[in-house]
């Protein structure tokens, strides 16, 4: 039954695990076997935890080491250290970092009160048996305490990496996980057991946690290199993973792309090959099965070659028909911009013959045929300022359009609400109430960027021979950049693209 977890572990069959771990339950208690039992129910916690039912595990995982954690021999001590580490094993993979550190204490607790009081422990174990061979007590102490070093290592520095940056500055609790986890890395290293391969591979977690790359490379490096040709297992997928960690980390997003492929397609490889048990008999098989091979990797050759053909065929259809569709949907677009175009000129045009507003120069043309001769910016008139304080808002406003549209004082780049205060005689607030309350503009500065904004539409087709940048002085706008924004937001086109659809029209 022993031989049977153990194999069903290593395979990772969740089910066939607590399958053989419950007969042997029942066996121990069948012969009285109270160590055995508690050692073997820890074992049945764990896989209960991996199959998704947490807290029952983990209840059971408490209870062994309760019923464990007593002097008494050997055997009850090597159980309870059992049942810690799996209790161990389910709390990292459910990252309860925390849990783990008082856990792996009671070890290295355990193990001093053993050194210390040896001979309160009887030798009743056919595991463990210091009689014949002595220095295996050594080799039991260092490995136990290695390992237990090794999972407080881990724990701290994942506590530590699962902090973030901008916790740092909290003070001590914070820098305490660093501190311990360094400290118990530096007694792992020291360990025998922690010069091992398995030691060396338990501890990466730890250094990778830490951001300490180039020592967990060394470490992969090492382990790799041990491994020497024996890639196709989960060691070697784990190497994979930290290697694209750290190229991510040093800004190599390719090779981190590459690597973290290839941890993905060995991954899928080696969980694929735990499930088949005979798979070092096909390598007897590989001459008989030579030329049909070479039969199929022909038939796949061609197969490959018809796929291209057909793909090519198929890719060219489509970017044919994409490029039909474009044409067609460009037609259609520019039909749009040109009914937009139009919508633009009549829209400027009704309004002008709204306002009612008599134009300095050619005011007998239509307002799409004036061609303009850089008016200046003008002065109202005297009867512009009679009775103006009596207004109401859209009264005063109407008043102040007037004037503004018939002087071109838009015109002006420094134009402001301060001049038509200065002009006009009148306050920032009852200016600002006019346009917000008497129009439909939501202020002072709105009104005015419109002004200018239908004046360079009508400069964009009457005056071919201007830039857009010239158009936009002209127009009262200080930088190109910013009237060309505005054109967009206001017209959802570029003054280019007006001035090229009005031609065409």
């Amino acid at each position: 039954l022993n031989l049977l977890i153990n194999a069903s572990r290593a395979k990772h069959d969740d089910n066939e695990y607590l399958h053989w771990s419950t007969e042997k339950a029942a066996l121990c208690r069948q012969q009285d076997l109270e160590v055995e039992l508690f050692r073997t129910q820890a074992e049945i916690g764990l896989v209960m935890t991996h199959l998704g039912q947490v807290n029952e595990g983990l209840a059971k995982l408490d209870e062994s080491i309760n019923q464990l954690d007593q002097p008494g021999s050997i055997d009850r001590m090597d159980a309870f250290i059992i049942a810690v580490k799996r209790k161990i094993n389910a709390l990292n993979d459910l990252r309860r970092y925390a849990e783990v550190i008082p856990l792996g204490q009671r070890i290295l607790a355990r193990l001093d009160h053993y050194e210390k009081h040896a001979h309160d422990y009887a030798e009743d174990s056919y595991r463990l048996s210091w009689s014949d061979h002595p220095t295996d007590r050594d080799r039991y102490l260092d490995f136990s305490r290695a390992q237990a070093n090794g999972f407080l290592a881990i724990a701290y520095a994942s506590l530590y990496r699962g902090v973030g940056e901008g916790a740092r500055m909290i003070g001590e609790r914070i820098v305490s996980p660093l501190q311990k986890a360094n400290e118990y890395l530096a007694l792992f290293d020291q360990s025998d057991y922690g010069k091992t391969f398995s030691a060396r591979r338990m501890i990466i977690p730890a250094q990778m946690a830490l951001g300490m790359y180039d020592e967990a490379m060394a470490t992969s490096d090492e382990v790799a290199r041990r491994m020497a040709t024996d890639t196709l297992n989960d060691d070697y997928a784990v190497i994979l993973r930290n290697r694209a960690i750290v190229a991510e980390s040093k800004g190599r997003a390719r090779e981190a792309y590459n690597l973290m492929n290839r941890h993905a397609a060995l991954a899928k490889v080696v969980s694929d090959s735990l499930h088949v048990s005979e798979a070092h008999n096909y390598s007897a098989l590989y001459h008989d099965q030579e030329q049909k091979m070479e039969i199929q990797k022909k038939d796949a050759a061609l197969l490959r070659m018809n796929i291209y053909i057909v793909t090519s065929v198929i890719i060219a259809l489509m970017i044919f028909v994409f490029a039909i569709y474009a044409l067609w949907q460009r037609g259609i677009v520019k039909k749009k911009n040109q009914v937009l175009v139009q919508q633009i000129s009549e829209a400027i045009e009704y309004k002008e013959m709204y306002a009612g507003v008599s134009r300095q120069t050619e005011e007998q043309l239509p307002l799409n045929e004036q061609t303009y001769a850089d008016p200046k910016p003008g002065k109202p008139k005297k009867s512009d300022l009679l009775s103006i304080n009596d207004l109401t808002d859209e009264e005063l406003f109407h008043r102040l359009r007037e004037v503004i549209k018939r002087e071109f004082l838009y015109l002006d780049p420094d134009f402001d609400r301060q001049q038509i205060v200065e002009i006009f005689q009148l306050s920032n607030r009852r200016v600002g109430s006019a346009f917000s309350k008497g129009s439909e503009f939501s202020s002072l500065s709105d009104f005015i960027r419109d002004c200018r904004l239908e004046y360079s539409c009508n400069l964009l087709v009457t005056r071919p021979d201007l830039s857009i940048k010239e158009i936009a002085v002209k127009s009262g706008f200080s930088y190109a950049s910013t009237y060309s924004t505005d054109f967009k937001n206001r017209y959802t086109m570029t003054p280019s693209r007006y001035r090229e659809l009005k031609a065409n029209m």
